[in-house]
């Protein structure tokens, strides 16, 4: 019995041993673990600052902008919701209606952002769609940021001399392109292959007639034979 004893005795005593030492591990590895991610935030580090300062001035941004675009209209017109949707023309019949449209383009260019221009003289879908957002006939340039209307040229100069466009477009992803579309030149739209721009296409197959040169309307592209350039949209 006394051997039996002895036994259950020492076995006891490694089992608390073990325990202890596990306990001693589990309290370096936890005071390691705060050493490691506490020590490097609450020490004077510079690096560390920047980087606290530089999310902070993030989020400050982002705020700000949020706060600066409440000030403006609710207009947002199709796709619009998290976008920056420019309507323009490319008609140089008013000068100054071509000027004001490169004035914004330019600003929009000198920020890099990514943007979607839509020339109503090019797609009469996009002018109808201006219309219904801005409820009547409406002369480009108008611009849209995140679902609403900043305004014309006047507009969109003031803010850019205020230094307000840049706090508006934060948050906007930059643009992937350096200089024009390769497909398009930056015209947005190219010619239609199925009618080479006629908008007209002759049928394959005869009528009741057996007469097989009939045209009919191209069904592939806008009013002006055109169609969306497939690298740019």
């Amino acid at each position: 019995m006394k051997g039996m004893r002895g036994r259950f005795l020492g076995k006891l005593k490694s089992i608390s041993s073990i325990t202890s030492l596990t306990q001693s591990l589990v309290f370096q590895d936890n005071a390691a673990f705060n050493q490691y991610f506490e020590t490097p935030i609450l020490a004077n580090d510079p690096k560390n600052e920047e980087i606290i300062g530089n999310n902070n001035m993030l989020v400050s941004k982002k705020t700000e902008n949020h706060s600066l675009l409440v000030e403006f209209e609710e207009k947002c017109p199709p796709g619009g919701n998290d976008s920056v949707i420019f309507y323009t023309t490319s008609l140089r019949g008013i000068r100054k209606t071509y000027e004001d449209c490169n004035t914004i383009r330019f600003l929009l260019g000198s920020f890099r952002v990514l943007y979607d221009e839509r020339d109503v003289s090019m797609h009469l879908e996009f002018r109808e769609e201006l219309w219904r957002t801005l409820g009547g006939r409406v002369i480009p340039p108008r611009l849209f940021i995140k679902g609403r209307l900043i305004g014309g040229v006047d507009e969109v100069v003031g803010l850019h001399e205020e230094g307000k466009l840049e706090e508006l477009l934060c948050g906007i992803p930059k643009s992937p392109a350096s200089g024009p579309c390769k497909g398009c030149g930056g015209m947005r739209f190219v010619l239609c292959q199925t009618c080479n721009g006629s908008r007209k296409v002759v049928l394959e197959e005869a009528d009741e007639d057996g007469d097989t040169s009939l045209p009919i309307s191209c069904v592939e592209c806008n009013e002006n034979g055109l169609v969306k350039c497939p690298v740019c949209f």
